[in-house]
């Protein structure tokens, strides 16, 4: 009976997480520039990128989103989001780039052997924080 009950428990909340919409947003924790990446058409502001079509209200069915925020450290964001890095680099032009894993966000991307699902691009005096990774330039 316990096991029975058990695969119940389960099942019920499978579905349930199968049920509810996508609830995380960037807009929730950051205030900036807002872009949002979505699989259709959403209206006549929205921008077709090939693969996706950009917009700048949450969604959703998003496939990801961005979000540029001045005056803001990396570690905010990382603490905000609860994350963990991954990997951490710097470019020739002197951004910073970040590689993390929040379990606040649902989707995420396999990068050298590594899941991540949040990427924090920061230069000069501003950061662009997105998940899965930023799609558009930082």
């Amino acid at each position: 009976m316990k096991k029975f009950f058990a695969i119940v428990v389960v099942f019920v909340v499978l579905i349930g997480c199968y049920s509810f919409p996508n609830t995380f947003s960037l807009k929730n924790y950051f205030n900036g520039s807002y872009s949002c990446y979505t699989e259709q058409f959403v209206d006549n502001n929205s921008i077709d990128l090939g693969f996706c079509y950009l917009n700048n209200s949450y969604n959703k069915n998003a496939l990801g989103e961005s979000v540029v925020v001045n005056n803001l450290q990396p570690s905010e964001a990382i603490n905000k989001l609860k994350a963990n890095v991954i990997k951490c680099e710097t470019l020739d032009n002197g951004a910073t780039i970040i590689y993390a894993f929040s379990s606040k966000i649902s989707s995420s991307v396999n990068l050298d052997g590594f899941t991540v699902n949040l990427q924090i691009a920061c230069y000069d005096d501003h950061c662009v924080i997105g998940w899965p990774l930023i799609l558009g330039s930082y």
